[in-house]
């Protein structure tokens, strides 16, 4: 039987899986990360030949260590915020033209000599560097160091300092919390396409007031003062700044439409313009300009009723070729006008040149995902994949080439190349059921998982149902997530910690319901103002189905989800007694007024201008209605939802004499991705809903 130690213990039980696969610029070879097979937490890199079709491994990671230890806080937030967990070769950048790649290795740039093999140092001895990349044509590498901005020369190591003001307070060159929780912008300063100026930003966060949360060890108990921007409460200040390499001097450029704007993206025109987009406070709208002598000119603008999707779909080729969901549904427009596709949803685009867009996007499911080649002339949209499931892309226009990862409900992972010469599978994951596979003796006792679909509220909301062996009646555990941003159900080989409920005799359901992700504008701002409310209402939906199912008992139906789910958790509880056997709520959001400002101004506007949403959306109003077993779970260094949201929830849970279960995780974040606190807490869950979704605790 599968069980969390073996799951997320050393060896990678999922089996060898394909990351940040790139095409090299000379178009000769494929370069992709994959876990060692001593240890899944360690990456290494490797290189496939496409002239003669052999892979190698490049370099290993343990080169590059694989320990927390000696990070700096900048790293290890940076870390969380882009839910990178491994350790090894976690990230690299081909050189434009050379056969060399920039590898960040402990805090400092190495370069790596493709040909030769040979490594060189760029940056020196005993200093720490975040964010780390070249410059557009490879002259400079360029990092953050102590909250001041650098670039060195390639070829010849010389140093420039751009900024010399970093201090506690300020930074330059890096994102601040909520561009990278939040706005999913990791950048803080960019390079124009000729290397002859590099924008930046400097974030002050001294306007965000000084609070303290407790960061508990095993061994130690610290009060950290942290400038968190609760929602309601200021942000930190950014500035826009434009440096010129010829005169070494830079400029600050007013961004701001409105004072208390936000940042959204930055970049450069081909024609070296700086552009940038700024949304303001309310998310309602957003704005794009370019920066053309010494002002501003509106490329377009976007405005809403209820919020606007922040993406990183802008390009250009003759116009502006960004998406936008002004329609309904995110669609590809050029400038102003719409490119009638006939897709139902294009999610991202990845490249356009000369008068096309290699896009992702759907059209008949949203299970699915598809790579697509759009004209941009006439909006035909040729599928480059036809097999249903989930498949993602990597493009590189110049060469007429594409990188395509899918996932099936046949197969777990497969790494596809089209070329003008057709189309290569260059790596496939072993069938999990062959004897070579780390998986292999766990194959027998593996379950199928179905896909399907229920109608509520006038809306077709997917599901994927995964059952025990025989024919039950099962208890079954609704895998919950629920929030914007996010969808689960997909046409692929679903995760194997399905695998872990499954063999333990619970089956799991799992449903994206209206808010979630991949759907319809309209499909999200059900949830606008007010959360807990549409979410819940179609997940009782999935419940009544499951209700029906000869197969499922409806007495044992329990409920588990984290962080948003957690919140989902606490919600189906209070508002739906006795219809959940039991509920597992991990690191869950308990009131919004804790939460940070760009997230929950999304979709609850600010405390002052909807107090009746705030109120309503917590957890409080409701929480004496839980008499269902409950087992709360938090990581005790959590930055993101606070450990606070627990502690409160805790207290309120005693005050109103509910019991609960209680597990507390010293030193985890929000992730809890450790293995040993990922080991221990789904033991727990496992142990938890073993006694309360069993025959016995029905007797």
């Amino acid at each position: 039987m599968l069980t969390p130690e073996i799951l997320f213990g050393a060896k990678p039980i999922t089996g060898s899986v394909p990351t940040a696969a790139r095409i090299a610029p000379n178009g000769k070879s494929v370069t992709y990360l994959l876990a060692s097979k001593e240890n899944r937490e360690t990456l290494d890199l490797w290189i496939f030949d496409r002239a003669s079709g052999e892979h190698r491994l490049l370099i290993e990671g343990r080169r590059a260590g694989a320990s927390v230890e000696g990070l700096t806080d900048e790293e290890k937030a940076a870390r969380e915020r882009r839910r990178h967990f491994a350790f090894g070769i976690t990230s690299y950048e081909w050189h434009p033209t050379a056969d060399e790649i920039l590898l960040p290795i402990d805090g400092g740039s190495t370069l790596f000599d493709v040909r030769h093999g040979s490594f060189r140092e760029l940056t020196e001895a005993g200093t720490r560097q975040t964010d780390i990349r070249y410059s557009p044509k490879g002259n400079y590498v360029s990092f953050v160091r102590e909250g001041d901005l650098y670039f060195l020369g390639r070829e010849s190591a010389r140093l420039t300092r751009v900024t010399d003001d970093g201090s506690a307070t300020i930074s330059n060159g890096l994102a601040e919390f909520v561009a990278q929780e939040e706005m999913h912008r990791f950048e803080g300063y960019w390079w124009s396409a000729d290397e002859a100026k590099l924008a930046f930003t400097r974030v002050d966060v001294a306007p965000i007031a000084e609070s303290q949360r407790y960061e508990i060890d095993a061994e130690q108990f610290n009060v950290v003062t942290q400038r968190y921007p609760y929602a309601g409460a200021a942000n930190a200040d950014v500035t826009l700044w434009l440096y010129d390499l010829a005169t070494g001097k830079a400029e600050p450029i007013d961004w701001r439409i409105e004072s208390d704007d936000y940042l959204a993206r930055v970049g450069f025109t081909p024609e070296g313009n700086l552009w940038a987009q700024s949304q303001s406070r309310s998310q309602q709208r957003l704005t794009a300009r370019s920066w053309v002598n010494g002002s501003w000119e509106t490329m377009f603008e976007e405005r809403a009723d209820t919020w606007i999707n922040l993406t990183d779909n802008l390009f250009f080729d003759g116009g502006v070729v960004r998406t936008s969901e002004r329609g309904g549904s995110s669609a590809i427009y050029r400038d102003d006008e719409l490119i009638e596709t006939g897709l139902s949803r294009v999610n991202d685009i990845l490249a356009v040149e000369a008068g096309s867009a290699w896009i992702t996007g759907w059209d008949r499911s949203p299970t699915e995902q598809h790579l697509y080649r759009v004209d941009l002339a006439s909006g035909a949209a040729e599928a480059l994949t036809g097999t249903a499931g989930w498949h993602g892309g990597t493009i590189a226009t110049a060469d007429g080439a594409a990188l395509i990862s899918s996932s099936t409900p046949a197969v777990a992972h497969r790494l596809t190349l089209i070329d003008p010469t057709g189309s290569h599978v260059i790596f496939e994951e072993t069938p999990l059921d062959d004897a070579s596979h780390p998986y292999a003796e766990h194959r027998a006792q593996h379950q199928s998982s179905r896909l399907g679909t229920i109608e509520n509220e006038g809306e077709s909301l997917a599901f994927r149902l995964t059952l025990p062996a025989g024919s039950g009646p099962h208890p079954v555990v609704v895998y919950v997530y629920g929030g914007p941003g996010v969808s689960r159900v997909r046409a692929e080989y679903p995760p194997l910690l399905l695998q872990l409920f499954v063999q333990r005799g619970l089956g799991v359901f799992e449903l994206d319901d209206r808010g979630s992700a991949n759907r319809s504008k309209g499909f999200e701002d059900a949830i606008y103002r007010h959360l807990g409310v549409a979410e819940i209402e179609d997940q009782i939906a999935g419940v009544d189905y499951l209700a029906k199912q000869p197969e499922i008992d409806p007495s044992r139906i329990g409920l588990f989800g984290h962080s948003y789910g957690g919140y989902m958790t606490l919600m189906g509880l209070a508002k739906h007694p006795g219809v959940f056997a039991a509920g597992v709520s991990v690191a869950p959001v308990s009131d919004w007024h804790l939460y940070d400002t760009h997230y929950t101004e999304r979709y609850l506007s600010t405390p002052s201008e909807n107090p009746d949403g705030y109120r309503d959306s917590a957890i409080f109003p409701y929480l004496e209605n839980i008499r269902d077993p409950l087992l709360l779970m938090h990581g005790m260094a959590d930055d993101n939802v606070l450990f606070t949201h627990t502690t409160k929830l805790m207290k309120a849970l005693q005050d109103a004499a509910i019991p609960f279960d209680l597990m507390t995780y010293p030193g985890a974040k929000h992730s809890m991705q450790e293995p040993s606190v990922a080991i221990h807490r789904f033991n727990k869950i496992l142990d938890f809903f073993d006694r309360h979704l069993s025959p016995a605790s029905f007797r």
